[in-house]
């Protein structure tokens, strides 16, 4: 019978990954008993296909050629269509890039870790290893630590790592469908990685967490007053249960968002006596992540800080991806830094307190990560539309969890915005040019991408010479989730002289992201007077 634990969480495939002998396929089999799915060894599989051994394989074609084939048949198998099952990896399978991205995507991915000196053990014996063939057992022990330090970044981008070191297989399966009911997000960045976690009540996970990778020796949180009007219960909690413990309460709004108030934490952190052991928490919306994250990548010229965004908007997009800053009178984040969180909390509690417009605004940048995303999740916001305008926490939880993936597939691709991140930018180029010249705070942020979204659409509409289409959809899907959808009343010769002054402007050209569909964009540099007279804009 299925494990009433994991329901509802894994509908993919559930991969393990590890050294070989770390328990892959003996775990693999007891789990996929109790969840009633399909077990399958990738090496047997491939084996099956070929007519001949793995370590066959190696010898006459070598490694880089069995990555490729191994990367083909992991492929097939979670293509295949047929129920997603328990899929045990080889021992270097994550080590091809292909073959990591894809199983990220496809399913959960398990890294089994167990001493080298257990591993070694379990492996006396054994003659199928390819990569420890004829080896003592001391040249053994040497080979399989090299290994793991080999692999270990690769290792470490996982969804789950479970110790298997003195469990039986039995136990450990017990252990992993405990944590199978509490999967998160996933940003790949190799020893780097950090994890997302969202759904409700997460605020009680904050110190556990903070204890499993390292107790901080100090805690600095950073919040603005609106947030600890609703939630100075949950500081205080904190206060008396780590301690040292400190606070930093700044004015709200994007007006916060420049030197002064970048100041204000760097002194209240020297102030307070904290060290390259210390963490900030930003506790708050965009600008607080982005002011503590800034902070963070220059006090004592780098120290960790953890994300818990309390708003719609910040869970979707500034908390992931490492961009921290402030504003300048010439426009947004124009001085910053990339520096990745330890981990991020989305606790879907916070929303409760957000005012309707708040949460509006951050469905937004929902709508813009489900549009490059593609078909499949542009018609899945549509059909809960209406859910999501009135904040339902199902239908909300699917649309944030669907834009966190989205980004950290990306920015794990492209961490510092060379390449695919720019994507990112979809309705931002001109959206950023509106809020600035509205005046920080008349528009929320994702007011003003909205506006940009549409805007982007009508010139990739004009530019590629397709019908408007796609201008109309995204105008109807945004009015369903109470968001303005004309940007027209907003192209003033203002907002035109910010444009000129993007951070992403190459000479007088600017970069923009024109989709022509969902999952089908371009990124085309314009002149800004091209891009005003495809607006219709003089």
């Amino acid at each position: 019978m299925s494990d009433a634990r994991s329901e509802g969480v894994v509908s993919g495939w559930i991969f393990l990954s590890g050294l070989t002998g770390s328990g892959k396929s003996t775990l693999g089999k007891v789990l996929a008993s109790r969840l009633q799915r399909p077990f399958v060894d990738l090496d047997q599989e491939i084996e099956r296909q070929q007519g001949r051994s793995i370590a066959e394989i190696f010898r006459s074609e070598g490694e880089a050629a069995f990555r490729r084939m191994e990367s083909e048949g992991l492929r097939a198998l979670v293509e295949c269509g047929g129920l997603p099952g328990v899929l045990a990896l080889g021992g270097g399978t994550l080590t091809h890039p292909e073959s990591r991205r894809l199983a990220l995507r496809r399913g959960i991915v398990v890294t089994l870790e167990a001493p080298v000196e257990e591993v070694a053990q379990r492996l006396q014996g054994s003659e199928t290893r390819p990569l420890l063939e004829g080896l003592d057992p001391d040249a053994r022990r040497e080979r399989l630590l090299k290994l793991w330090q080999e692999r270990r970044a690769a290792y470490a981008e996982c969804h789950i790592r479970l110790s298997t070191q003195g469990r039986s297989p039995e136990q450990g399966a017990e252990a992993l469908v405990d944590l199978l009911g509490r999967v998160p997000v996933v940003v790949p960045l190799g020893e780097r990685t950090y994890p997302v976690w969202v759904g409700a009540a997460l605020r009680k996970t904050l110190l556990p967490q903070l204890e499993e990778g390292g107790r901080p020796s100090s805690l600095l949180c950073v919040s603005d007053s609106h947030v600890d009007a609703s939630w100075s219960s949950f500081r205080q909690e904190l206060a008396a249960a780590f301690r040292p413990f400190h606070s930093l309460i700044l004015p709200p709004g994007e007006e916060s968002k420049h030197l002064g108030s970048l100041a204000a934490i760097w002194d209240a952190a020297l102030d307070a006596g904290c060290d390259r052991q210390s963490c900030l928490l930003a506790l708050g919306g965009g600008v607080i992540g982005d002011l503590a994250g800034f902070a963070a990548s220059t006090l004592l010229r780098g120290v960790d800080f953890v994300q818990m965004p309390t708003t719609l908007l910040a869970m979707v997009d500034s908390s992931v991806g490492g961009k921290t800053g402030i504003d300048r009178p010439q426009g947004k984040n124009l001085v910053g830094a990339f520096h990745q969180p330890r981990f991020v909390i989305c606790d879907l509690d916070f929303l409760a307190t957000l005012p309707l417009r708040e949460r509006r605004a951050g469905l937004a940048e929902v709508v813009k990560s489900a549009w490059l995303e593609g078909e499949e999740a542009v018609a899945a916001l549509e059909r809960d539309a209406e859910a999501l305008a009135r904040g339902e926490t199902e239908a909300t939880e699917r649309a944030i969890r669907m834009a966190i993936g989205l980004k950290a597939r990306i920015v794990g691709e492209d961490e510092h915005e060379s390449g695919p991140r720019r994507l990112l930018n979809f309705g931002h180029t001109l959206g950023h040019a509106i809020e600035a010249a509205e005046g920080y705070g008349r528009l929320r942020h994702g007011e003003a991408v909205a506006l940009g979204m549409v805007a982007a659409l009508e010139i990739a509409a004009r530019h590629f010479g397709d019908a408007p289409a796609s201008v109309q959809r995204m105008r109807a899907l945004l009015r369903r989730l109470g968001l303005e959808a004309e940007p027209r009343a907003y192209l003033r010769d203002e907002t035109w002289t910010f444009l000129s002054s993007d951070k992403k402007k190459r000479g007088n050209r600017v970069h923009w992201v024109l989709p022509r569909e969902p999952g089908d964009q371009s990124i085309v540099a314009l002149e800004l007077s091209e891009a005003r007279a495809l607006l219709g804009a003089g």
